[in-house]
């Protein structure tokens, strides 16, 4: 059987960009990408408090490393008087083991949650933790995806579902998805859900549309259409003449 590669991968440099822009010398390139990663996970932890659905990291030559993270809570992630995002810093830094860390954290809101792929995937993992249906559950999401404007979504629930014995898969899907076209935007994103019978897999695709779709229509309209009136009036002209 063919496998499956993974979406936002597929389309990094291409239509997306990638979430770590830095460059460093090769003794640097190893512990700045062990920094990266523990800056992930820290946010990944901290995902379902502030509805975190992504985070970028970029680094400038004096190594100084911002964070820009999108969420959905924006107040409550910054904080009264930006309190909450300096303690944010610090835990960062204590999680890192670094405190020499020139840390700077860029927060973004997340103006349609309804559309990302990673609280959509989380939202259903909670409510498979509150013993809820895990076909309620996606069925759910898809109907918020699509109230928000999602030209496709896809969700898959993997594991004991219901806490029977063998495991299994179980998914729906709801319009357009083309995972091999790579102009198509696609948010694709996973979660878990710790269960009393076990943990279960939770995987989404959100289809947005083609990213390329909307400055072909302005180019189109821009393009000047000619009009074949002057030259019919030219040629009556011309057989006047000769009459």
């Amino acid at each position: 059987m063919g496998q499956k590669v993974n979406p936002n991968g597929f389309r990094y440099g291409v239509t997306k960009e990638h979430n770590a822009i830095w460059y460093a010398d090769k003794k640097d390139f190893a512990p700045n990408l062990l920094e990266d990663v523990k800056i992930h996970r820290f946010f990944e932890k901290i995902t379902r408090e502030y509805l975190i659905g992504n985070t970028k990291i970029r680094r400038d030559q004096d190594n100084k490393v911002t964070v820009v993270v999108y969420t959905a809570k924006l107040g409550t992630f910054l904080g009264q008087s930006g309190s909450n995002l300096k303690k944010i810093i610090e835990d960062v830094k204590k999680y890192v083991k670094n405190k020499k860390l020139v840390l700077n954290i860029d927060a973004v809101e997340i103006e349609k949650p309804d559309l990302d792929a990673k609280l959509l995937a989380e939202s259903i993992a909670i409510k498979l933790e509150n013993r809820g249906s895990y076909r309620m559950a996606q069925k759910f999401a898809i109907r918020l995806a699509q109230k928000a404007g999602a030209k496709g979504i896809k969700t898959k629930v993997s594991g004991r579902l219901n806490g029977v014995d063998m495991a299994r898969s179980e998914g729906y899907s709801e319009g357009e998805m083309k995972l091999h076209t790579l102009r198509q935007d696609v948010s694709y994103a996973t979660a878990t859900a710790r269960t009393t019978y076990g943990a279960l897999g939770v995987k989404v695709w959100v289809s947005l549309g083609e990213v390329f779709a909307k400055q072909n229509q302005a180019y189109n309209e821009e393009e000047p259409t000619h009009k074949k009136g002057p030259k019919r009036a030219a040629r009556v002209k011309k057989e006047s003449t000769k009459e």
